[in-house]
């Protein structure tokens, strides 16, 4: 399943944008920023994963997945909740730090919502609005994954689509 993702290597670095559904509508406590209502719809939610092993792009990745986690992020209460799913993931292999200009990318596209402000961004060095970004209800999984691409392509950076099933299994 990994090669199918990155050759075969183990670790590598990287930016991600997890294509996420919200099945209906939530609210949700969401560590020190509080109660955030989400609508139902896709939401993108962009991170980053720049350390070796343990905190490699797949690892990652694998720990988004996966259902048995200590709340660490802001996006880990969110994917805790029933009624949420990861649809898709891009993901573009890097060394350098691109999660703020790939989520201000998207962010273009996106539905303003002021209570995600700071989600996932509250460290940010480049003053982000949030990581997650609120596209609606009425694109397609198909259609939230090609404005996704087009926004790494804007970008001039090269990313590839998972499906949750690519990265599940042992590392």
């Amino acid at each position: 399943m990994l090669s199918k993702f990155n050759g075969g290597k183990v670790c590598s670095k990287g930016c991600y944008s997890l294509v996420l559904r919200v099945w209906r509508p939530l609210t949700v406590k969401i560590g020190a920023l509080g109660y955030v209502r989400f609508n139902e719809g896709f939401y993108v939610y962009v991170g980053s994963a720049l350390g070796s092993k343990a905190q490699s792009l797949e690892k990652r990745l694998r720990r988004h997945l996966s259902n048995h986690k200590k709340m660490k992020w802001h996006i880990d209460y969110l994917l805790s909740r029933e009624g949420v799913s990861i649809e898709k993931i891009v993901v573009c292999k890097t060394t350098d730090r691109v999660e703020c200009l790939v989520a201000k990318e998207i962010a273009k596209i996106g539905l303003h919502d002021p209570q995600l402000r700071g989600f996932g961004s509250s460290d940010c060095k480049l003053g982000c609005f949030s990581h997650i970004i609120y596209l609606g209800a009425s694109m397609t999984v198909e259609e939230v994954v090609m404005k996704v691409l087009n926004a790494y392509n804007r970008l001039s950076l090269k990313a590839e689509i998972l499906s949750s099933e690519d990265l599940r299994g042992d590392c």
